[in-house]
């Protein structure tokens, strides 16, 4: 994500987020984690999902759950 997408996201213009990046280091260093976990959120939803549709689907069968099934 460029920082111009990210100023987008945020809904402020590019020339703040690069001033809070310079003067306030800490802060946009745990912006930035909030972002890193509400992605890896998203992808462990979507994870969950997969999962429940799989089982899902086996319901009734033997289940068999090959790892790398769930890497997709």
């Amino acid at each position: 994500m460029t920082q111009r997408d990210l100023a987008g996201k945020l809904d402020i213009n590019v020339k703040t987020l690069r001033k809070r990046k310079k003067d306030r280091p800490k802060v946009y260093r745990l912006l930035m984690i909030g972002l890193k976990a509400e992605n890896a959120l998203v992808s462990f939803k979507e994870n969950i999902e997969a999962l429940e549709q799989l089982i899902q689907s086996q319901e009734g069968e033997e289940c068999t759950i090959n790892i790398n099934d769930l890497e997709k």
